[in-house]
């Protein structure tokens, strides 16, 4: 079984501020809970070709890390870590902005 966690608290913190504004409503919750249980259940391979998730891999500043869509424009990139049980999720974005540095 793999973990879904979120590499920092920064990033936690982030969704929090999106969900108490709003920003991500309660349909996106319950999508994003859904990645995070197939992920959890049968590895983030399983997101790899479906649809639903257009699950990608990132370049440039976010090499190494992979995209995959919660709705319309709100995607969750995440890293694997350790290859075998860690998922580490960095950025819960609503609006398809892949840029790393978030300026408040």
């Amino acid at each position: 079984m793999w973990r879904v966690e979120f590499e920092s608290k920064k990033a936690h913190d982030e969704v929090e501020a999106y969900i108490r504004k709003g920003v991500v409503n309660h349909d996106d919750r319950m999508v994003i809970s859904a990645w995070i249980r197939q992920v959890t259940l049968s590895g983030p391979e399983s997101v790899r070709g479906q649809k639903r998730w257009d699950d990608h891999e990132l370049e440039n500043e976010w090499r190494g890390y992979r995209s995959s869509c919660y709705s319309r424009r709100g995607r969750i990139i995440y890293r694997i870590v350790d290859e075998i049980v860690k998922v580490k999720i960095a950025r819960i974005t609503p609006d398809h902005n892949y840029r790393k540095d978030i300026k408040k």
